[in-house]
């Protein structure tokens, strides 16, 4: 038999008491803001969750649009590592808004070469 140790146990219950409303907000705004960075170039669908987008590479295969990401230095992870299909990819918006409008520049460009 094999149990968690009492201090990780008094820490997990002390982390139920922790209120994390402000980070729920930050993370609520970032979102929109990528949902309006992306919406001309993307069809998003959802993102109610954690902080994470599932988007339709726009041309070619989730694969192909990721090794063009990374040509221009931004880390994004193909689709087929969550799901047989290699349609979408993952993008992460737990970064800062600077960051993210970055992000958001390179992926509508990449979008507007497969137009």
């Amino acid at each position: 038999f094999v149990c968690s140790p009492h201090p990780m146990q008094w820490a997990g219950v002390e982390a139920w008491n922790y209120d994390v409303s402000r980070f729920v907000d930050e993370y609520r705004d970032k979102r929109d803001l990528m949902r309006s960075e992306l919406q001309s170039h993307f069809d998003i669908q959802g993102a109610q969750g954690a902080f994470y987008m599932f988007l339709p590479a726009p041309w070619g295969t989730a694969t192909e649009f990721v090794k063009a990401a990374i040509d221009e230095n931004l880390l994004i992870i193909p689709g087929n590592v969550f799901s047989p299909r290699d349609t979408h990819f993952r993008i992460s918006y737990a970064a800062s808004n600077d960051t993210l409008k970055r992000g958001a520049e390179v992926l509508r460009r990449l979008a507007e070469r497969g137009a």
